[in-house]
């Protein structure tokens, strides 16, 4: 997008706010990690900076960091991780996994044969796992779901929240135009 992709607006709103929103609709307390943002824009929500305790060669080194940051930090025994990139996850499937979690120690989408796995619910559990992963150079998200216990949702099961097509990733400015359409039909 080239820039921030949290400012981009969609709908009339920012990603970063519509993903503050779906977290509350779906019940739970947003807590950013990332750089800094405008008070306005977040909303009231907490905030937190992955760099935060974190050499400045472990700062910002992406979505792993910044989930084991947020995991070890949020307070509570399960967090749901939503990317602000990912504007169409419905609060509904947020809060079923935020439900699914409670008997394993990650629960992840898989869509379009992908795990979307920055829409996900994970457990403390995760965090000993992320370590080994992080320690071992590696950076992927995906890369510790082996050492825990996972449950993936398939495709059938992601069906009456939206099939594949809520996991659109905004990434250029031809996403955001698809985005902005499912938004409009979402809306009408």
């Amino acid at each position: 997008m080239g820039r921030d992709k949290a400012g981009v607006r969609l709908g009339g709103r920012t990603l970063l706010e519509r993903a503050i929103t779906r977290v509350r609709e779906a019940g739970g307390e947003p807590l950013i990690i990332g750089p800094p943002w405008p008070v306005p824009e977040m909303l009231g929500a907490r905030q937190s900076d992955e760099s935060e305790g974190a050499s400045e060669a472990d700062s910002h080194q992406g979505p792993l960091p910044a989930l084991r940051h947020g995991l070890a930090i949020c307070g509570t025994p399960i967090a749901v991780a939503l990317a602000c990139d990912l504007p169409l996850v419905p609060p509904a499937l947020l809060r079923l996994l935020a439900e699914e979690v409670e008997r394993f120690d990650a629960v992840v989408p898989r869509a379009g044969g992908e795990l979307q796995v920055l829409a996900a619910a994970y457990t403390g559990a995760c965090l000993g796992a992320i370590d080994q992963h992080l320690a071992s150079g590696a950076r992927s998200v995906h890369g510790f779901l082996d050492r825990v216990r996972v449950r993936v949702l398939e495709e059938e099961e992601l069906r009456p929240f939206g099939g594949e097509e809520i996991f659109l990733n905004v990434n250029r400015p031809e996403d955001l135009a698809v985005a902005e359409e499912r938004v409009r039909r979402m809306d009408a």
